[in-house]
């Protein structure tokens, strides 16, 4: 008999259906991630492929039918087991909910386990939850991610194209995936003349733009995000497509920077090309790189001018000492035009070489390689006090005003360096006002955030501050210069009026004293420099007199170990000590040094801070130290070194003389330590 009219279509029906089941199977067996799904009593009703292998099991008749948990097994993050009504897979199921993502550790049929990442979400039916579908994933990969953080970007783009390709393949299937991404993703179009059409964006992307996805789907680049930003990244799209693979930029978006990965999928008929991109925002990333660049930056250049400083001042020490031989004897010369000639001769090399010590000083403020004598200060006095010397040295054309805070509280600085620092900085303001001007000296308390702190370009600590402000109503500077102002020698005067050490010298006084600065200056609108000093919480402490009447003697008879490895610096410090009186050794490293100590009476050890051997200066002095107590010890150096100075302080107990010094401060220096009571 012949089928009615109704059952050939019922038969053709029951075709498609099949042949639907047939496809929707191989696209569930063909999924990379495993999907499982219960109804509302927490039975198995779907699985795929991956499923069973990432549990397991043999085949879906171990899972169909099955309780929940028998068949997944998985715990907290603390390791300890769920129970039934907490699980979020069966929650889901029996009360409904909104899609979430979860991380558990499940359990394989032989008992190992290892971490997933799924989603769940609930199966509605008229508004009731009728059970739910999961997606797993095994990040047990993820999980490797500082050992692998090299490979795991190396295959960040192939990631990005498998999951393009998942989208192109089955849409419904990584919706959810798309949705809740941390990630921003966007498919794009070709729309013709290298423009770009938006066909997808995931709530991350509209986050970003701050937009609504109606202002941005079916709309071009230029549409949504201006002309300016869409000739560029059209043309980052179009380099992608003729390359044919996936191409990285990082574009401007707001005060944000986007990092992108724009990857082609492969052409389908009738429709233009397309682009997927993931992006992502590194402004804190890239700010976090360029803080530390600045930092490299300014540590290569202090350790440079480190190292020039120490050698200039090696060879400034026989340069003054020298001169001021010439200086003593030149007396013992009957008068005549040729000892006029080289006495004018001397006094402008001693300038010279006054000078050149006063530029080494500087180079070593600003690579923090100076050796600091920090106070408890009341930087309203020492404002003060700086204050009366300026009004007297700016000239009548700049007014000073010394603006000061109420209850200030103390800090703890070196407060020469912090003078100089201030004289600088007027120094700079009087160049800046030529015609005349104001020159104010404030100072405040003040607190600075995290958030202030972790913007800058280098590390300073948040807490509380004394705040110095010099300022100018002077010509001010521009943006490039504000940049570069701090670098040494740098300047924007002429030739022969400045070096461009002043405000070098401040940054290496303040940074190395724990401080902050910072300029704020616009073109024709002057500059303010905000020195920030961490405050001192204590009382203030009296800052030590020598008792009246107490004068170092110049001349001596007790016996000085001199170690210097400089043969030049070595035949000065023995030439001058003896000329003094004293009795002298000499040595050139520490190993040497000792073995004349063990033989003969020693006064006072003379030694620098840097010598060869595999011997400082420190270790000599305290090896000195254990087989002579009670022997005095005076250190000398161009520049400071962990030696003796930690934290850019001198440490306690520690006598200094730094390089170059002249004559008659060794010769104080010297009878100042042995003079002094106790070892």
């Amino acid at each position: 008999m012949e089928d009615s009219p109704d059952q050939t279509v019922h038969g053709g029906d029951r075709d498609v259906l099949r042949d639907l089941a047939a496809d929707l199977r191989l696209i569930l067996d063909t999924a990379a991630d495993g999907l499982y799904c219960i109804d509302r009593d927490g039975a198995a009703t779907v699985c795929n492929a991956a499923f069973i292998r990432m549990l397991g099991f043999q085949s879906d008749e171990d899972v169909i039918g099955k309780k929940l948990h028998a068949v997944i097994h998985h715990s907290h993050p603390d390791g300890s087991r769920y129970d039934v009504a907490e699980c979020p897979i069966y929650r889901t199921a029996r009360v409904g909910g909104s899609a979430h993502v979860t991380t558990d550790h499940f359990y394989r049929q032989d008992g190992t386990s290892f971490p997933v990442e799924y989603w769940v979400r609930p199966i509605l039916r008229g508004g009731v939850p009728q059970g739910a579908v999961c997606s797993f994933i095994d990040i047990t990969e993820r999980q490797q991610a500082e050992a692998e953080l090299k490979r795991l970007n190396e295959t960040l783009e192939r990631r990005v194209e498998e999951r393009t390709t998942q989208l192109l393949a089955s849409e419904a299937l990584i919706g959810t995936f798309f949705q809740h991404s941390s990630e921003c993703h966007a498919v794009l179009v070709e729309a013709g003349d290298a423009r770009f059409r938006y066909e997808e964006v995931n709530p991350a992307t509209l986050q970003l733009y701050k937009l609504t996805r109606e202002q941005v789907i079916g709309y071009t680049v230029e549409e949504v995000l201006g002309a300016e930003q869409a000739v560029g990244i059209n043309a980052f799209l179009s380099a992608c497509l003729r390359a044919d693979a996936p191409y990285r930029y990082e574009r401007a978006q707001g005060t944000s920077v986007v990092e992108a990965v724009a990857t082609p999928v492969p052409d389908e008929p009738g429709v233009g090309r397309r682009v997927v991109v993931s992006a992502r925002d590194v402004t804190e990333q890239r700010r976090l790189e360029e803080r530390v660049r600045q930092a490299q930056k300014m540590e290569a250049i202090g350790q440079l001018t480190g190292g020039i400083a120490h050698d200039f001042n090696n060879l400034l020490t026989v340069v003054w000492g020298g001169l001021e031989q010439i200086r003593r004897h030149i007396a013992e010369f009957p008068a005549s035009p040729a000892v006029t000639h080289i006495e004018r001769a001397r006094n402008m090399a001693f300038q010279g070489a006054q000078r050149a010590a006063a530029l080494t000083s500087r180079l070593l403020a600003f690579s923090r390689q100076q050796a600091l004598v920090p106070q408890i200060l009341d930087a309203n006095k020492l404002v003060t006090d700086t204050s009366e010397f300026l009004r007297r040295t700016l000239g009548e054309t700049i007014a000073l005003e010394a603006v000061l805070s109420g209850g200030l509280w103390h800090t703890f600085a070196d407060p020469n360096q912090l003078e100089n620092a201030l004289i600088n900085l007027a120094v700079n303001a009087r160049d800046a006002m030529p015609d005349g001007g104001k020159l104010t000296i404030e100072t405040a308390n003040c607190s600075l955030d995290e958030a202030y702190t972790s913007a800058l370009s280098e590390p300073v600590e948040p807490g509380q501050y004394v705040r110095i402000t010099v300022t100018d109503t002077g010509a001010g500077m521009d943006a490039a210069t504000r940049e570069r102002a701090f670098d040494p020698f740098f300047t924007t005067k002429e030739m022969g009026k400045g070096t461009g050490l002043g405000l070098s010298q401040v940054y290496g006084f303040v940074r190395q004293t724990g401080g902050h600065v910072k300029i704020y200056s616009e073109v024709g609108e002057g500059t303010a420099v905000k020195i920030y000093l961490r405050r001192h919480v204590g009382g203030a402490a009296e800052v030590a007199q020598k008792p009246a009447g107490e004068v170092a003697h110049a001349i001596g008879v007790e016996t000085i170990l001199v170690v210097e490895d400089d043969d030049a610096l070595r035949s000065y410090a023995i030439e001058a000590l003896s000329e003094l009186g004293y009795a002298v050794l000499a040595a050139a490293d520490g190993a040497s040094a000792l073995r004349i100590l063990e033989g003969n009476r020693v006064d006072l050890l003379f030694t620098d801070v840097v010598i060869p051997g595999g011997m400082n200066g420190r270790r000599l002095a305290d090896e000195a130290l254990r087989r002579r107590p009670g022997l005095k010890v005076l250190f000398t150096t161009g520049y400071t070194r962990d030696a003796i100075v930690h934290h850019g302080r001198l440490d306690a107990g520690v006598d200094l003389i730094g390089k170059p010094f002249s004559f008659e401060a060794l010769s104080e220096k010297i009878r100042a330590v042995l003079d002094r009571a106790g070892s």
